[in-house]
């Protein structure tokens, strides 16, 4: 019985492997409107990697940062590493908020998904700023 379930587990574990579609693809494959983000926002900054997967591209770059796209070049998440995200393609009100209630911090990661705000910040609490899709504070995410 043991060995059966040994081999059902690995069997489910290898086709859980072989069915994740990650692959190394050239920054020339991504979408436009991600290549004019990563302009945009991260200029002069080279492009480390890109994986590809079923549904987004994972852009790691070279300082650090990572920044997911969904396939049509849409952002998903960036996660600067602790340095400061920069700002422009997200709701104003969410800075506003930030310093007006954590003075001393700023946002080090940022997700959207769901037409909600996920904001990250650069001091030790282990929670996330829930903020709407027009940037309006919701609530904490702990």
């Amino acid at each position: 019985m043991k060995k059966l379930f040994l081999i059902l587990v690995s069997v489910v574990a290898m086709t859980a492997f072989m069915s994740c579609d990650d692959k190394p693809v050239t920054a020339d494959k991504l979408p436009a409107k991600a290549k004019t983000f990563l302009n945009t926002y991260f200029p002069g900054i080279d492009i480390l990697s890109v994986i590809k997967d079923d549904d987004s591209y994972d852009v790691d770059l070279v300082d650090g940062t990572d920044v997911d796209f969904k396939l049509n070049g849409e952002w998903k998440k960036v996660d600067c590493e602790g340095r400061p995200v920069p700002t422009g393609f997200y709701p104003t009100n969410i800075d506003s908020y930030v310093t007006a209630n954590y003075p001393l911090a700023y946002i080090d990661d940022i997700e959207f998904e769901h037409n909600r705000y996920k904001v990250g910040l650069n001091i030790p609490l282990d929670v996330d700023l829930v903020f709407d899709k027009n940037g309006n504070f919701i609530g904490i995410d702990d």
